[in-house]
């Protein structure tokens, strides 16, 4: 892949996670803040971008709108957070649709639960989604795990059949505190 188009999908993540940080400024509600997220990490050849806002953006659309009902609709609370991922192909710039990620958020004290990310498209691109509760003030560790599927490795020679190769999944740790 040309080196200008994987900037240009690298700034498109971005500005996907800041669009909906702007837009959880403009349109949550005064009680409903999306904490500080360092929000790109690497790992494995894998880049994520991780944004968290508050579900209030979504419980403002209209209920026939798609993004009232994904994940199983918008859960009520103050604290209620909508978690936003998504994953590229660190080498080539390719954007991950093919995955299954979920997020395991832990609490100081090692209180840990895990949420499913789904895919979900926002502005025309795949990412992964999912809903959770953060209490204020307190500082998660949420590491996103990616697990990509299996594929038919080629052999090494024609005598040999091809095999199945399946390969890790990979976790980027952030740090993320509900302010």
């Amino acid at each position: 892949m040309e080196p200008d188009m994987i900037s240009k999908q690298i700034r498109s993540a971005i500005a996907l996670v800041a669009a909906a940080g702007m837009f959880a400024a403009v349109m949550a509600p005064t009680n409903s803040h999306a904490g500080v997220v360092d929000g790109v990490r690497t790992a494995d050849g894998l880049m994520m971008y991780l944004g968290v806002v508050p579900a209030a953006t979504v419980r403002g659309h209209a209920k026939s709108h798609p993004e009232a009902r994904m994940h199983g609709g918008v859960p009520a609370g103050s604290h209620s957070m909508h978690i936003v991922a998504a994953v590229f192909d660190e080498a080539s710039g390719a954007r991950i649709t093919d995955a299954k990620v979920r997020a395991h958020i832990t609490e100081p004290g090692g209180l840990q639960r895990t949420i499913r990310l789904e895919p979900m498209t926002v502005a025309g691109a795949l990412t992964f989604g999912g809903f959770t509760t953060f209490q204020r003030g307190i500082k998660y560790r949420i590491g996103i795990e990616v697990e990509r599927p299996p594929h038919m490795q080629s052999s090494p020679s024609k005598n040999t059949p091809p095999r199945m190769h399946r390969v890790p999944a990979v976790t980027a740790h952030f740090t993320y505190t509900h302010d």
